[in-house]
């Protein structure tokens, strides 16, 4: 399936852009299968603009270490823009997606081996492995 998503947004992009993907987020969330936290990866990594890419792990890493208290990786999205430095907008992704899966995962996170552990406020962590 991703494979087939890909494929048609190279081909739309050959097609009606001369094989440039454009660095217009409406233009970008209107290629079938790019939402909110691929448009903002693409702005951020391939454009140079500063935005933050926000999926599952980098909503749950901030919530729980208590930087943010929202409800979706949407609402993630708007209270990083407004509080974490814009330096930080495009790399926070690239951070805290790999600690999100392997240390501060969704089910019992792994504290003890957590290098961060004395900063975190651990909201919303009832069992940890």
């Amino acid at each position: 399936m991703k494979a087939g998503t890909i494929r048609d947004i190279a081909r739309r992009a050959v097609d009606e852009f001369d094989g440039t993907i454009p660095c217009d987020p409406d233009l970008l969330l209107s290629f079938r299968g790019v939402g909110p936290k691929c448009a903002n990866l693409v702005l951020g990594i391939a454009c140079g603009e500063p935005s933050i890419g926000v999926d599952v792990h980098v909503h749950r890493v901030t919530n729980r270490w208590g930087y943010v208290h929202t409800t979706t990786p949407e609402k993630t999205m708007a209270a990083l823009q407004e509080k974490l430095p814009r330096l930080y907008w495009v790399e926070i992704n690239a951070l805290l997606v790999p600690f999100g899966k392997h240390v501060c995962t969704g089910v019992a996170p792994k504290c003890s081996a957590c290098p961060l552990l004395s900063m975190c406020r651990q909201v919303g962590v009832t069992k940890h492995g």
